[in-house]
Parts: structure tokens; sequence; C-alpha cells
């Protein structure tokens, strides 16, 4: 696994900054909008952005589900940021839909779970269309090399501001720029169901994922190096992961005219 300084990561943040002003201004657009959670990737995202460019978070929790530490944190960020919000509870409109799809939904199925994240992208480019705004994603190295998201859900935006930053990078940023103590040391969790964590679904903690993920990925080490130091059962879960969720970063295939 890499090591970065706070010096680096410090240089590192200044650089993202002045890359997301540019991006702004070179698409001619009004500033940015995010989807604020209360957790530590959106956090991250939302300082970085307020600093350079006009910003603003979107708060879509799901009222009976999203805890009200999750919202309480979101909307202090937003105070202390001077960022404008809105806040929308998506908990309706998700029945809605569960409840007009032909077939039975069942409660806690990827179909019935997915619907949040893609409720959440749908009043994201609402705001984005409405005021000339660019979606800022959230999304981290670990999930997006994981394809720990849901297609076109948290995965959409036009720009991804951290997504190359590793899990344990992220969360050290967040520490170094002085992020509230609350969020960086909550469990991180996507909140699509009752007592999700990420660490619980994906079977590690994220400095173990992350040196997996890093040494498979960017080093190439071999398998069989790797299980000398991690759980075999745990680096071929990852990896499964890895493989099978490719699909989620790349567009769709356009498939060939044969004339």
């Amino acid at each position: 696994m890499r090591t970065l300084d706070d010096d680096a990561l410090i240089r590192i943040a200044g650089s993202l900054m002045n890359q997301i002003k540019c991006k702004v201004d070179e698409t001619g657009s009004r500033g940015v909008v995010l989807g604020l959670s209360g957790g530590i990737d959106s956090a991250l995202v939302c300082h970085l952005c307020s600093r350079t460019v006009d910003t603003k978070a979107l708060l879509l929790p799901e009222v009976g589900l999203t805890s009200d530490e999750d919202i309480d944190d979101a909307v202090k960020l937003c105070e202390a940021l001077g960022v404008d919000y809105s806040k929308i509870d998506i908990r309706d409109m998700a029945e809605m839909i569960t409840d007009s799809y032909p077939s039975k939904l069942t409660p806690g199925s990827i179909p019935y779970i997915n619907i949040r994240p893609r409720l959440r992208m749908l009043f994201l480019y609402i705001c984005a269309n409405e005021e000339k705004r660019l979606v800022a994603g959230t999304s981290n190295m670990t999930e997006v090399c994981l394809g720990y998201c849901t297609k076109w859900g948290d995965n959409a935006a036009d720009f991804l501001p951290i997504a190359k930053l590793w899990k344990t990078e992220v969360i050290r940023m967040a520490e170094i720029l002085g992020l509230p103590k609350s969020i960086i040391e909550k469990r991180p969790s996507a909140g699509l169901y009752r007592g999700q964590t990420d660490e619980g679904e994906l079977g590690a903690s994220y400095p173990v994922i992350d040196d997996i993920l890093y040494r498979y990925i960017v080093e190439k080490s071999t398998l069989s190096e790797i299980y000398k130091d991690h759980d075999k059962d745990l680096i071929d879960s990852i990896v499964s992961r890895v493989e099978k969720n490719g699909h989620k970063r790349s567009m769709p295939q356009s498939l060939e005219v044969d004339l």
C-alpha cells in the first residue's frame, strides 16, 4: 500500500480543489451539486468543492431508515462550510415505485435496495439541470475498484473528485483538513438498510481491503503472494468483486455493425 505523508495529502487536496475549479470553469457551469449523506466521502467532497466553487448539497434521507445522526452531521457540515442545502425525504417516493412495479419486490433484495440510490441520482440531476451545475460524485478508489455502488445510482456523476484516493487516504485527508470527528469516526455505511456497514458487507476493515486491492491492481502481485499476508477466502471474495463488477467502471458497450 502506498504511503502518503501529511504534506503529500495537503498538496493533493490543493490540486483537487484546483481541478474542481477548472472543471466548473471549462464547462461554463455555475458550480456543483452533490449528495451529502453525513458520511466521510461526501463530507470530504463537500469540503473540497466548497473551498473553490459555488456548492449546493442535497440531503436525501429516507426518514425511518436514515439515522438522525447522519442527517444532523450533514446539516452541521453545511452550516460550518457555508454551503446552501436542501433536504428531501425519499421514503414516500421509494414506496410508490415499489408499489407501482408489476411484480412484488422483496424488501431487502437488490432491486428493492437499489431504488434509493437511483432516486437520489434523479434529484441530483434535476438540480444540476435546473441550476446549471455539475454533479460531483463521492466514490473513492476502493469503491470504484470493488464496484461497491449502485449502477446508475451513487456512481452516476459528471466527475469524481476523490476517485483516485483509497478509502484509508480519504479518512486521513479528512483528519488533516479538520472535518468533524463525528463524521470521521463513524462506521462507514451506505445506509441502505438497518444495521448495514461497509466493512460488514465486505468482510474486513478498509486498511486490509485497501492493502489487498493495491497489491492486486497496482503492484500486480500474484494471488499466491497476497495469500501469505491475508485470509485466502477474503482475498478471493475481493478479487471476485473486482472482476465481476468491471461493467460498473465502463460505459455500455457499443455493438459492432458488420457491413
